[in-house]
């Protein structure tokens, strides 16, 4: 009903009589409800100290216990797998680590082998009582190929002070070669042993002068010996220091044989050198 700008709500007296009942149903479904929730929990207390529910508890169990183990048994083993997952991530990075450490290790190891070598070889020149004014370089070998000829590579050069000529010598005295070839910081040494390489020498004991040659690697001979001259077999050759860059008293090798022949004025002798070539790791350059 609408009066000017009012507006009017007339509610009939059997509208608000169905509105009443409505409301009442619902409290009293409510409160139905909670009497009965009461009631069963009552129950639920009563019974449980009479012990009248450890049956139903039983089955419950009974019945509910294959699933629980079930499950359990799945979460133990996906919680496993995520262990065994991180375990192997952190066996990853451990290993890592130690292989690292073991890197580290394998380099000071090393070093420290390579420098109680070198110590070993500076030890047995002192011991061979050098000249005070003998000068030496030690160098290692870091090439060797016979196929291009009697050469092997140092790691030493002319900024050690290195020049053509100068003799290389084993720790033992033992004379190896002489310097052909100098880099800044390499050098070239030819063998004794190469067909070029001409070194003057002395028999030690009947004090022979000759000159030691080379044969294509294969062996090196002490030619240029007087005929008339007793040369024995077994006796040291040495360097003599002549006309040459290479001093005296350098151990050449041993004479294995003696070769004279009727029809000419010089006799040789075939030389075993004093070192195996082949077996160089390092050299001492004598600078002066």
């Amino acid at each position: 009903m609408k009066i000017g700008n009012w507006e009017l709500e007339i509610r009939s007296p059997s509208f608000n009589i169905r509105n009443f009942i409505m409301r009442k149903k619902i409290f009293l479904k409510s409160f139905g409800t909670f009497f009965v929730v009461l009631a069963v929990i009552l129950l639920l207390i009563f019974f449980h100290f009479k012990g009248w529910l450890a049956i139903p508890k039983d089955a419950v169990y009974f019945i509910s216990a294959p699933f629980l183990k079930f499950w359990q048994q799945t979460g133990d083993k996906i919680s496993g797998v995520f262990n065994f997952l991180l375990t192997i991530k952190n066996l990853d990075r451990e290993n890592y680590f130690l292989r690292e450490e073991n890197r580290k290790l394998f380099q000071e190891n090393t070093d420290l082998k390579e420098a109680v070598q070198e110590n070993k070889l500076l030890r047995q020149r002192l011991a061979l009582g050098e000249p005070a004014q003998r000068q030496l370089v030690l160098a290692k070998v870091v090439g060797y190929n016979p196929q291009l000829g009697q050469y092997f590579l140092i790691d030493k050069g002319s900024a050690a002070g290195l020049v053509p000529d100068l003799a290389a010598v084993t720790a033992n005295n033992f004379l190896v070669g002489k310097i052909v070839q100098v880099n800044r910081y390499s050098a070239k040494v030819m063998l004794i042993s190469d067909s070029s390489s001409l070194v003057n020498a002395i028999t030690q004991e009947t004090r022979v002068n000759g000159v030691v040659k080379g044969s294509h690697g294969l062996a090196i001979t002490m030619e240029m010996l007087p005929a008339d001259q007793k040369i024995n077999k077994g006796e040291i050759v040495l360097s003599s220091g002549l006309n040459d860059a290479i001093p005296r008293d350098l151990i050449i090798g041993r004479i294995t044989e003696v070769i004279l022949k009727e029809s000419e004025i010089f006799q040789k002798a075939t030389l075993q050198p004093a070192t195996d070539f082949k077996k160089l790791e390092s050299v001492f350059i004598i600078v002066k």
